[in-house]
């Protein structure tokens, strides 16, 4: 390890420490600060606010002081934050209800600064350093005004707007309130374009990406979109009328929320890689599979129940049986056209040792067994150059 390497790494473990401890004494705050209601939402919050703080150190430990991990404390110090806040300002501290505001908005912005970094922690180029300093403007005016706004709103009314004043005991005479005040207009204006921005670079730098960079950007992207395909479903529901989302829908949204820093953390410590184009794979296969089986029991159960009497189970059970008949040869129809349509490489790269190890049946001299074990290798794995190191037994 060359001398800056090991410096860096130092500086990583400094801080990974000194984080690990500030969140412990901050978490035992959060708990003597209030009375916990261990519902749904709590819990769910209180498991991403954990995730962030535990993600945080670890990346700064294990990948040489990685900016990401700055940014997971970050939020997770933000979450954690807003919550002691929230649990003082019921105590009737109105300076608390601010600073909970602050950074209960905050942590947006850390979240474009997520995009806009990862994986490197650094900016694609040097051409949109612009766009950090403008997530790091943001942040900044947010904080602050926030914070040292002269009126704090307690009341929102039915139009958006705030009903009920109170003045902030921290306050600077001056400041607008960020959220309701003159300044909400211009400050949120400015959100979008930063995070735009970000998903924007993002999708430049898969663009520019060498194999490995690519790889973990995979992992990031299929977490995102994940949680997008989820967030997309309770929408969908919501607008047909849908009251209450279904309890596994909630708990997909929860857990593809957890998934995003897990699946960055993963792939900017290059665990396992390589297996996210399997993983994307068999998803794709088997979200394919589980449609084309629901259509096929809904077709056959509307078959079935108007030759039959709408009331018998022997239509459900028929189109049960059906779909389950189904399953096994439809998913090795559609994985098989998955791998290739759109995982082409590995593809290619089976059916070759697929045909390599069948020729091994019939196959007894050495010298033919390893010209074809080099071919193989070449093949599929296109090597600057493969060669084969037999020992003499003599």
């Amino acid at each position: 390890m060359r001398d800056g390497e090991g410096t860096t790494a130092s500086a990583g473990t400094t801080a990974a420490l000194v984080l690990a401890i500030v969140s412990l004494i901050l978490l035992v705050l959060m708990v003597l600060s209030g009375d916990l209601t261990l519902d749904s939402d709590t819990l769910s919050n209180f498991a991403t606010m954990g995730l962030f703080l535990f993600l945080g150190p670890l990346v700064l430990w294990r990948a040489n002081a990685n900016r990401i991990g700055w940014v997971f404390s970050a939020i997770g110090l933000m979450f954690l934050g807003a919550a002691i806040a929230s649990n003082l300002a019921d105590q009737g501290s109105l300076a608390y209800e601010a600073i909970g505001g602050a950074l209960w908005l905050g942590w947006i912005v850390l979240i474009g600064t997520l995009v806009l970094w990862f994986p490197t922690g650094q900016v694609p180029t040097r051409r949109w350093l612009w766009l950090q300093w403008v997530g790091f403007g943001l942040l900044a005016v947010t904080l602050f005004s926030y914070v040292f706004t002269e009126q704090v709103c307690l009341e929102v009314s039915d139009f958006g707007g705030c009903a009920v004043w109170a003045p902030n005991p921290i306050g600077i005479p001056g400041v607008p309130n960020p959220e309701f005040g003159w300044l909400a207009g211009p400050l949120f204006s400015f959100y979008p374009v930063f995070m735009g921005g970000a998903v924007l670079s993002l999708f430049m730098r898969f663009r520019r990406a060498g194999t490995v960079e690519r790889l973990q950007l995979k992992w990031f992207l299929f977490a995102c979109a994940s949680f997008l395909v989820a967030l997309a479903s309770e929408m969908v529901l919501e607008a047909q009328g849908v009251g209450q989302p279904p309890l596994l829908l909630d708990l997909w949204i929860s857990l593809s929320i957890l998934a995003i820093p897990i699946a960055a953390t993963l792939a900017i410590l290059r665990y396992r890689l390589y297996d996210i184009d399997r993983i994307i794979s068999r998803t794709v296969s088997y979200a394919i599979v589980i449609a084309l089986l629901a259509a096929v029991y809904a077709i056959g159960l509307t078959g079935l129940t108007s030759l039959l009497d709408s009331d018998s189970p022997l239509a459900v059970a028929a189109a049960t049986l059906a779909a389950a008949a189904l399953f096994n040869p439809l998913r090795k129809r559609v994985q098989a056209f998955v791998d290739h349509r759109f995982n082409r490489i590995r593809y290619d790269a089976e059916q070759v040792m697929a045909g390599f190890t069948g020729s091994l049946r019939d196959e007894v001299d050495p010298d033919t067994v390893v010209t074809g074990w080099v071919s193989v290798v070449s093949e599929t794995m296109h090597p600057a150059s493969a060669g084969v190191w037999v020992r003499d037994g003599t």
